[in-house]
């Protein structure tokens, strides 16, 4: 949606600059084409920052399936019956409980984004 933006708005821009002569046409001129520059890097940047949140979202989901297989285990632990809780006790658990798959931490490295000011040549 943002790369869509650029054509459209480069577009009305020459039209509205047809007419412009002088210092306002120069600042307007410049002021656009460091609108196009940002753009050009805003858009790749907010295309990672979500896949990165997908990517965080399905981790989440796969966290909340551990945790309720673990709950789900600790609930059949606490409605066994006493004859079963003795059993356990004397021949030892057969049912361990279940062990979640270990976390890899997360590491997301990007480039910090720098907007070109009003005042600046890039």
């Amino acid at each position: 949606m943002c790369d869509a933006q650029g054509p459209r708005r480069n577009t009305v821009a020459q039209s509205a600059s047809a007419e412009w002569r002088g210092r306002y046409a120069r600042e307007f001129a410049e002021r656009m084409r460091i609108c196009t520059a940002d753009a050009g890097r805003l858009a790749p940047a907010m295309r990672t920052a979500a896949s990165q949140v997908d990517e965080l979202a399905r981790l989440a989901r796969e966290d909340q399936d551990r945790r309720e297989q673990a709950r789900e285990w600790q609930r059949q632990q606490e409605d066994e019956g006493v004859l079963d809780k003795v059993g356990d006790f004397v021949f030892g658990e057969d049912d361990l409980p279940p062990i979640p798959a270990p976390v890899t931490p997360l590491t997301f490295t990007s480039a910090t984004p720098v907007a070109a000011a009003a005042g600046e040549r890039s």
